[in-house]
């Protein structure tokens, strides 16, 4: 590699950097390029200041780019090279990107590398609209999945016992919803707060309502069975509790009412 182009390189690096910094306000840990070609540096991205947990693999490309006609930039990369750097960026566990810098004024785009249309045998293709900047944030974090939060999570401890509603002989919809009035008749509290909760029709509605996938009804049916585990559990307020939860996440929560 000739002077030039470490030299072309590392400007590149050095401006995604500041924007990891800068705009991100998110951590950037450079990696040598003799221990492996296939990632530049690792963004660990924050929480109020904090690390998240969630990391992004990051490869940087300073190089004059194609415009293609359908609106991709194509990076020239050997066949051999990209078919080794697809291997490991498909490994890591969390997001991989590749970020296109131009040499000329340094604005960046980037690339979810993983998905098999992210490339050819030879080029990458970074979509000519996907800017490297502050609002590329929050796109790229979901690329990360929820596994960081996964790991923190509490863990709640089941049994056989607890899931009854299962082995019933009727169908799964008509045992879960006696299971769900069970529920109802016998108070339940969030931890050992007052806050009780309700499973009243609203609630039912929610997790039954036509637009669900069969798999989704079929998944809060199940965890009806954790749910007075869950719930008693909390060392949080339930307003806390469903902040940020998807829609599945929050199948107990979402139409119940706390008294």
């Amino acid at each position: 590699m000739s002077l030039r182009t470490q030299r072309q390189g590392q400007l590149g690096v050095n401006a995604v950097e500041r924007i990891v910094l800068g705009s991100w306000q998110a951590r950037w840990q450079p990696i040598e390029a003799h221990n492996d070609d296939a990632v530049d540096g690792l963004i660990f991205l924050e929480s109020g200041g904090e690390l998240s947990g969630q990391i992004i693999f990051a490869q940087v490309k300073c190089v004059k780019t194609t415009r293609r006609n359908d609106g991709m930039l194509a990076i020239p990369i050997a066949a051999q090279q990209l078919t080794r750097n697809l291997a490991a960026w498909r490994r890591v566990v969390g997001a991989a990107i590749v970020i296109l810098v131009d040499p000329e004024d340094l604005s960046a785009w980037w690339v979810n590398i993983k998905p098999e249309d992210a490339t050819t045998s030879s080029q990458i293709l970074v979509p000519e609209d996907q800017l490297f900047d502050a609002r590329a944030k929050l796109k790229i974090s979901q690329l990360c999945g929820t596994l960081h939060q996964d790991l923190q999570a509490q863990r709640i401890h089941t049994f056989a016992a607890d899931f009854l509603h299962l082995r019933s002989k009727a169908h799964i919809q008509e045992s879960s919803r006696r299971l769900y009035k069970e529920l109802e008749a016998k108070p339940t509290f969030v931890g050992t707060s007052s806050q009780r909760v309700h499973f009243d029709r609203d609630g039912w509605r929610h997790i039954t309502r036509p637009d669900r996938s069969q798999l989704s009804r079929y998944q809060s049916f199940v965890l009806l069975g954790a749910a007075r585990k869950i719930l008693g559990n909390c060392s949080k307020p339930l307003a806390d509790l469903c902040s940020g939860m998807t829609d599945d996440k929050q199948f107990i929560f979402f139409s119940l009412t706390v008294w």
